[in-house]
């Protein structure tokens, strides 16, 4: 019964470790999206400066 506690613990320990994995991945990922996005609103409004 001891290992089968083990054995628990240690999926509960990789499944707190794929999510805070995901986790990052996709905050990572939304940073670059939010990055480009902001990139593009500054060169539409540089673009409508110059008119």
């Amino acid at each position: 019964m001891g290992n089968q506690n083990k054995g628990d613990k240690y999926r509960e320990i990789m499944s707190i470790g794929n999510f805070t994995k995901h986790a990052i991945e996709n905050f990572e990922h939304n940073i670059v999206e939010q990055k480009d996005y902001l990139e593009k609103v500054k060169s539409h409004e540089a673009f409508e400066n110059l008119k």
